[in-house]
């Protein structure tokens, strides 16, 4: 059976069934990164130190910082090469058009999920115990119309004590910063078809030199990784036959940016072995993909397929809530403790999200699609 669906797939399928089987993996990722035990606070206590958890502190930072660290900028290579798939030119009926569908698949899911948190915030900090609460932010119920307006933005400009530019759903800064990209969409189609390659090559020395420069709605990390697979798209070429003949060099390769960047976690040019994690971290996970697809051992799901946005979508809050409810009923205070708590926290948001999407599709198939972007 493997070696008939070897033969029967083409190549524009086989790079389709890549992008929506990597979906569901890559927001299991994101939810990994995002469950960060550093900054537990409750009722303005912080919970624990990782210099007292040296052997959880170590597993944590290889995967959420080093290994899944790839998630987002996929999402933003995959975004970019959607966004010029089969397109025929540029013109400015086809930018309108695409800003069109974009409103959709983007705003619309945007403000209503930005929204829904402020509102069950304002419903936590009014009626929950005051131990699941932080005690850092300003409450909703004080906010003015100009701090409601900058929670859809940037929530630094409410919360000053806040290091990262994030709306008050942070995992839509990705959503954010992919809307300003796609505003300037026409300047990223002229650059490739004017510089080509080296379009890529230029932002790609931006990100290497400054990997985590953000401003609101404005990443280089967005930019340059759009790029890129508009790249791919706007010449018409088929990124993942591109990449799968570099599969036996990238993964040995892999493993030694991995097993360095480990060992020289803290060092002051630690950023560049982010970086080239990254970049061969995306491609490996592209052409690994391809390789079990293609042979017929991996397949795909599509209830986990479409039901990915909505995981992203939710996660955020339902994360923190867990995490530290776990923590006030098991007081965990060892590696093995967190390490439990680094599994369970992710699974039970993720298993839980996916029934409540079940739920939402069966009875409200129509809300729900509005909601995951018509997804």
């Amino acid at each position: 059976m493997g070696k008939d669906y070897h033969f029967k797939m083409s190549a524009e399928e086989l790079q389709s069934k890549v992008i929506d089987f990597l979906r569901f993996p890559l927001i299991v990722g994101v939810v990994f990164i995002h469950t960060d035990f550093s900054d537990i606070v409750m009722t303005g206590v912080k919970q624990i130190s990782f210099v007292n958890y040296p052997v959880f502190s170590r597993i944590f930072f290889l995967f959420s910082r080093v290994i899944f660290e790839a998630c987002v900028p996929l999402f933003f290579f995959i975004s970019g090469f959607l966004f010029f798939y089969k397109t025929v030119g540029f013109s400015r009926e086809i930018y309108l058009q695409k800003l069109k569908n974009r409103i959709r698949s983007l705003l619309v899911p945007y403000i209503f999920w930005n929204l829904l948190i402020i509102l069950f915030l304002m419903l936590a900090q009014t009626f929950l115990s005051g131990s699941l609460v932080s005690g850092r932010n300003k409450l909703i119920t004080d906010y003015s119309l100009l701090d409601w307006l900058w929670s859809f933005w940037d929530t630094s400009q409410v919360n000053p004590h806040m290091k990262k530019t994030l709306p008050i759903n942070s995992p839509f800064w990705f959503i954010r910063d992919l809307m300003v990209v796609i505003v300037f969409s026409p300047i990223v189609y002229i650059l490739i078809k004017k510089l080509k390659a080296y379009a890529v090559i230029i932002l790609g020395l931006l990100w290497i030199f400054n990997p985590f420069f953000y401003l609101p709605g404005l990443s280089i990390v967005s930019f340059f990784f759009f790029t890129a697979g508009a790249y791919f798209s706007i010449h018409k070429m088929n990124f993942v036959e591109v990449l799968k003949p570099m599969l036996r060099a990238l993964a040995p390769l892999y493993i030694l940016i991995v097993v360095m960047a480990l060992y020289f976690a803290g060092a002051g040019w630690w950023s560049y072995l982010y970086c080239a994690g990254v970049v061969v971290g995306l491609p490996l996970t592209i052409t690994v993909s391809a390789y079990f697809i293609e042979s017929g051992k991996w397949h795909l799901n599509p209830f986990l397929t479409n039901g990915s946005f909505f995981i992203y979508a939710y996660h955020r809050l339902p994360l923190v809530f867990v995490i530290k409810i776990l923590f006030k009923w098991l007081h965990p205070r060892s590696d093995g403790a967190l390490l439990l708590l680094y599994l369970a926290c992710p699974a039970i948001v993720i298993l839980l999200g996916l029934l409540i999407y079940s739920l939402l599709r069966q009875r409200l198939p129509r809300f729900t699609a509005i909601i995951s972007g018509g997804r």
